[in-house]
């Protein structure tokens, strides 16, 4: 029972985190110098589907605002 309550909590608190990301932003921006802060990128790249928010597709968007950068080989 202790197990379904706490996966039932972390779906609840899972939903409600991404109905306030859903609030807080709105899909519409295109380029990284429209955004202000790495959440704002992360939303426009997997909710909004603006692909070139991730240049060199490692999934991480706008590195100049989400950091990043080169892997070391």
């Amino acid at each position: 029972m202790k197990k379904f309550l706490k996966l039932s909590l972390t779906f609840c608190l899972a939903f409600v985190a991404a109905v306030i990301a859903k609030e807080q932003f709105e899909c519409g921006k295109r380029t990284c110098s429209q955004m202000n802060s790495c959440e704002e990128a992360r939303f426009h790249l997997t909710q909004c589907g603006v692909k070139s928010l991730d240049r060199d597709k490692d999934g991480i968007p706008c590195e100049s605002i989400c950091g990043g950068g080169k892997k070391k080989k």
